[in-house]
């Protein structure tokens, strides 16, 4: 919901953009960490002993994105590049719902938590896009 909220602000109220923006980068960041923190819950459910290798690849592909909304927002705070910012949830969310998708079918990820993910993957994927979009041709200044 935050991302559709944000992304209304961006094209409604011109002058209330910027800090629409840099909220939703805020919220992208904070969700984009919790999906990889959803693989270090899989991981600690390893039972058998042969899966030990499994569970290390997912605790480590759950790290990742929390790398990547780290990232984004220096690049918002630190650099004052939102376009960065978005560019870089886009490619960060769009690595994560790949990655669990291979990892579907090597049994790592639940087939019901990836229909929940590959929904919500492209919601946010469309509004990241469309914001990075109006940002990048002008429509708002941020």
């Amino acid at each position: 919901m935050p991302f559709i909220v944000t992304l209304a602000i961006v094209v409604v109220r011109p002058l209330a953009s910027r800090g629409a923006v840099v909220a939703m980068i805020d919220y992208g960041a904070i969700v984009l960490s919790f999906s990889g923190a959803v693989h270090w819950g899989f991981a600690l459910c390893v039972t058998q002993p042969d899966d030990q290798q499994r569970g290390g690849y997912q605790l480590v592909f759950g790290i990742m994105p929390a790398l990547v909304g780290f990232l984004a927002l220096l690049c918002t705070t630190q650099l004052g590049a939102p376009g960065v910012a978005l560019g870089m949830l886009i490619a960060g969310y769009f690595a994560t719902i790949v990655g669990e998708t291979i990892g579907r079918g090597r049994e790592l990820v639940p087939t019901g938590y990836l229909v929940i993910r590959w929904v919500m993957s492209i919601v946010t994927l469309g509004v990241l896009a469309s914001t990075l979009f109006i940002v990048l041709v002008g429509m708002r200044s941020v």
